[in-house]
């Protein structure tokens, strides 16, 4: 079997269809130039998707949001979160990763995959099966902090009616408000989408 199928193979079975360089170093398929050539030229004929420098994924992706979150160090958020926690049902092909200081974008057709850097907002998660997601409290918090990266306003506040905060995400969702938001046209707009979502 050719070396290039060997690799292939190696990130295919990887899980989620993920690996690293060091990783495949580690099972010493070939030498060490040799790899770093194979992936190259796998990359290059489509194969596999260079996800950041020495990460590797499958191709097609076995799963978007896996790859989003080894792309960006973070945790998924926004729009993306909302679609995980089931507040909305359409796909994204925008995957949001929240992160503390990188704000960039990377497009792997179909997806693209984007950071937006929160500092010290960057809080506020949860493990959800595979994936670091924002809590639903901290994504409705976010959406409303920065629409542009969620979705349209009545959208949003419809999904929460829907699915509604408990007492306790509530006191989180306020205890963000309370440590991050001073401005009073940010303030008197978020405590108005807490009104039209909590109306009867």
């Amino acid at each position: 079997m050719k070396i290039s199928e060997v690799v292939l193979r190696a990130v295919e079975k990887s899980p989620f269809g993920i690996t690293t360089l060091e990783v495949l170093a580690s099972l010493t398929l070939c030498d060490a130039f040799t790899l770093k050539t194979t992936l190259s030229r796998l990359h290059k004929a489509g194969r596999i998707v260079r996800l950041k420098r020495g990460v590797y994924s499958s191709n097609p992706m076995t799963d978007p949001f896996i790859c989003a979150q080894n792309t960006f160090n973070g945790y998924l958020g926004f729009s993306t979160a909302l679609y995980l926690h089931k507040f909305i049902t359409e796909v994204p092909f925008v995957l949001t990763v929240v992160t503390t200081n990188t704000s960039s974008y990377k497009t792997f057709a179909p997806y693209e995959f984007r950071a937006v850097a929160l500092k010290d907002k960057a809080v506020g998660f949860v493990r959800l099966g595979s994936y670091v997601v924002s809590t639903r409290a901290k994504t409705l918090f976010d959406c409303l902090y920065l629409p542009m990266y969620g979705v349209e306003s009545h959208k949003l506040i419809a999904a929460y009616r829907e699915k509604p905060l408990s007492k306790t995400e509530w006191r989180e969702f306020d205890s963000y408000v309370k440590k991050f938001l001073f401005s009073k046209q940010v303030l008197a707009r978020i405590s108005l989408a807490k009104k039209e979502i909590l109306v009867d």
